[in-house]
């Protein structure tokens, strides 16, 4: 069992965070293309966050639990509660921030058009924030392979 639940934990957290990192790099150079291409890019992001990124956080989340379970490590152990604080943020930023902005994008493009100022200003600042998402997610493998303790 620990096997397995090892396997989706970093299964997974490959998909959600390879996933994450490509979105971002491929966000910036897309933004330099034309209107059309970079609101379907947009839209693309939209799809990929509610059926392929939040899915496999979720299970990142489960299969780390049970890795926590299954090994009796409990959860004081400092790697283990910086892992769950990092989860916690990084899903903090994605719902409370990325995704409604992401909505709020795709809804003032429609009404002002994406070379709108706002809209323009919107864009850039959700790839501030989601380089700072990237960023969190690096730091939470790191915590994972180096395990740090107090």
């Amino acid at each position: 069992m620990r096997d397995l639940l090892l396997w989706g934990h970093i299964s997974f957290a490959m998909i959600w965070i390879g996933s994450q990192i490509g979105v971002h790099f491929l966000s910036a150079r897309i933004r330099k293309a034309s209107p059309d291409l970079l609101l379907e890019h947009i839209k693309g992001v939209e799809w990929l966050g509610n059926r392929v990124q939040g899915p496999a956080a979720l299970l990142v989340l489960l299969c780390g639990i049970g890795l926590v379970i299954v090994d009796e490590y409990g959860f004081t152990r400092l790697w283990i509660l910086l892992g769950i604080v990092g989860f916690v943020v990084v899903m903090g930023i994605a719902g409370g921030y990325l995704v409604p902005q992401t909505r709020q994008i795709l809804r003032l493009a429609g009404e002002h058009g994406l070379d709108a100022p706002d809209v323009q200003a919107k864009i850039a600042s959700v790839l501030r924030v989601s380089t700072i998402d990237s960023v969190l997610m690096i730091l939470i493998v790191l915590d994972m392979v180096a395990k740090p303790t107090l």
